[in-house]
């Protein structure tokens, strides 16, 4: 039971960050905001969305909401490898859900297929550093839920105001943002070169948090 409502949480979570994103950007859009407004509103949305899903599942699943995240916990074996694959299935089909439900509150086609291409090194670069400083977040403050429930927040935010990226260090979101037609899309021919960039980025995140902070350690400063 308690696997359960863990997979469930994760689902939900991911689904909330997601509406938070897409949703933002269809009432941008809607509003006729300029590209900074924009982008600024919508990385306010994201963290508001990431930090009360946070709060909520943190007790629950641990809040990972994230492939990235449940991979590195699977190398930490904080998690056993049958959890690790259930919470990816979850974390996907709540980010297309949510995306889905987005859609749909701002009256868009439900099932969208996003033409925003994002090629380039730079977009690479860009998201295994975004990728990498949030897996180092979670693990400096392994057992400050606190903590991690505002900078993790605080860090995506900052990072899509300056990341080339717009920081999606998520993929599964990644994979949700596939369907919609909303700025905040994602073309399917650029979802395997995100997706890369964030799993590398994850495990320079880890490798980072083992030489300079220890994860199996405590760190409340």
């Amino acid at each position: 039971m308690k696997q359960q409502r863990a997979v469930i949480m994760e689902f939900l979570g991911t689904a909330i960050l997601a509406v938070g994103i897409v949703g933002s950007g269809h009432m941008l859009t809607s509003l006729g905001a300029d590209n900074g407004l924009e982008l600024f509103v919508n990385a306010l949305a994201t963290a508001i969305a990431l930090a009360i899903a946070i709060r909520i599942g943190m007790k629950i699943s641990g809040s990972y909401f994230n492939p990235a995240v449940s991979l590195v916990m699977l190398l930490l074996k904080k998690i056993k490898f049958k959890i690790f694959l259930l919470y990816v299935v979850a974390q996907t089909l709540g980010a297309i859900s949510g995306t889905i439900l987005a859609n749909f509150m701002f009256n868009q086609q439900v099932l969208a297929q996003s033409e925003i291409s994002r090629d380039g090194s730079n977009l690479f670069l860009s998201e295994i550093f975004a990728t990498m400083v949030l897996l180092w977040i979670i693990l400096r403050f392994p057992k400050r839920d606190d903590l991690v429930a505002i900078y993790v927040p605080l860090w995506i935010f900052g990072a899509i105001l300056f990341t080339s990226s717009t920081s999606f260090a998520n993929p599964a979101i990644t994979v949700g943002r596939v369907f919609t037609s909303s700025i905040v899309g994602i073309a399917p021919a650029s979802v395997l070169l995100f997706i890369i960039a964030q799993l590398l980025g994850g495990l320079l995140g880890l490798l980072v948090a083992k030489q300079i902070t220890n994860p199996d350690k405590t760190n409340d400063e």
